[in-house]
């Protein structure tokens, strides 16, 4: 009698498991924002994005039904990434005034990385489309949410003068990346250095922080008249 060789089992079939399903969508989110960063919203098409990461376009449609919301997937990779980022952040040694500083320097590389201010540009110039499709919808923003935690320990500590917590956070944030944001939106060169960003940084910080920082008691001495 022959032995039969049972042939060895290939792997079962069923659903893909967590990593192996997500390993595509991870391409495909990568190449398009490269794409979108590289040659615009109108330049970039899901065949483009298909070609280059290796899915076919069923599988992209699967996922993201349109070119708007692959952007959407897009743009919500890159929150989650800045996110990632200021968790990972390791704790700022000193005072409430050190962590708030080193906490709003963090802010300001985030938003100045290249990849994200081809995406607000796009966000700006496609303002219309995303507004009627709903593509970039309004959410709550746990970096802002941090930077309004940090505002508030330092008023309990002393540092800052009393006020609304969240309207402090939103001027100082705004007041430090809004000129280089849109000088680099604009398609200007003049924070594209370190040390440009840097002296922007320690000059706004400075007027900043004089403006919001806690007056020192008045002593009897030093009244005039």
């Amino acid at each position: 009698m022959v032995e039969r060789k049972v042939p060895p089992r290939g792997p079962r079939g069923g659903r893909p498991t967590r990593g192996n399903a997500q390993e595509p969508v991870e391409r495909i989110l990568e190449t398009a924002t490269r794409l979108f960063a590289s040659r615009g919203f109108a330049g970039t098409s899901i065949d483009q994005v298909a070609a280059l990461c290796g899915a076919g376009k069923d599988t992209i449609y699967r996922r993201f039904p349109s070119k708007v919301a692959l952007f959407q997937g897009v743009v919500e990779q890159a929150r989650a990434r800045a996110l990632g980022r200021l968790q990972e952040l390791a704790p700022i040694e000193g005072g409430a005034r050190e962590r708030l500083r080193g906490l709003l320097r963090t802010f300001l590389a985030i938003n100045m990385e290249p990849e994200l201010i081809a995406l607000k540009r796009i966000t700006f110039s496609e303002a219309v489309v995303f507004e009627k499709s709903g593509a970039v919808p309004s959410q709550p923003d746990p970096l802002m949410a941090r930077l309004v935690e940090t505002v508030a320990a330092a008023q309990a500590d002393g540092v800052l003068r009393a006020g609304n917590p969240e309207d402090i956070a939103a001027h100082l944030i705004y007041s430090l990346v809004a000129i280089p944001t849109a000088d680099a939106l604009l398609g200007g060169a003049r924070y594209e250095e370190p040390q440009q960003l840097d002296r922007h940084f320690e000059a706004v910080c400075e007027w900043l922080m004089a403006g919001v920082a806690s007056p020192v008691p008045e002593r009897s001495g030093d009244r005039i008249g």
